[in-house]
């Protein structure tokens, strides 16, 4: 009988320590996305407005490496539907011009740029550029009334 209890008493502990682990580990995940999966993940929930030919000058441009990476704030031209020019801002307000490591076209689909292979200070870079004004805003929901007190009607 006492054998049982013990094992009873193991598996129950050994369970509850896989649970801890795998809501600590879904937790990470979610610390862990980048800027990129977070704005990816938004956009795929609300959607977004078809980026047109112009010049776009408060974009985001995501430098990826794998599910990792960092987000600035730049600017694009766009022209027949396509990325030509990717421009980096820095902290002073100046702008760094991206090269293409390849001249294709690179298309926007709801919001987000394919991603793009180019050189920035002599180091290769994948880049996706977010066009955040695209974004479509949230849906329109009920407003939720509060509650009501008792002693409020008595």
């Amino acid at each position: 009988m006492n054998n049982r209890m013990l094992l009873c008493t193991l598996l129950s502990l050994i369970l509850l320590a896989s649970q801890v682990s795998a809501q600590n580990n879904d937790q990470k995940d979610k610390d862990d996305d980048s800027c990129y999966r977070k704005w990816w993940r938004i956009f795929q929930l609300r959607g977004a407005d078809d980026v047109i030919d112009g010049e776009y000058d408060n974009v985001i441009i995501s430098f990826r490496e794998g599910t990792r990476g960092n987000c600035f704030y730049g600017k694009c031209l766009v022209k027949k539907g396509t990325l030509r020019e990717i421009y980096v801002k820095f902290v002073d307000g100046k702008y760094e011009k991206v090269e293409f490591d390849v001249k294709e076209d690179f298309m926007i689909k709801n919001g987000i740029s394919d991603p793009v292979v180019a050189k920035l200070k002599g180091n290769r870079e994948v880049l996706n550029v977010i066009f955040k004004e695209k974004l479509r805003p949230k849906g329109n929901a009920y407003e939720q009334a509060p509650d009501p007190d008792i002693d409020d009607y008595n």
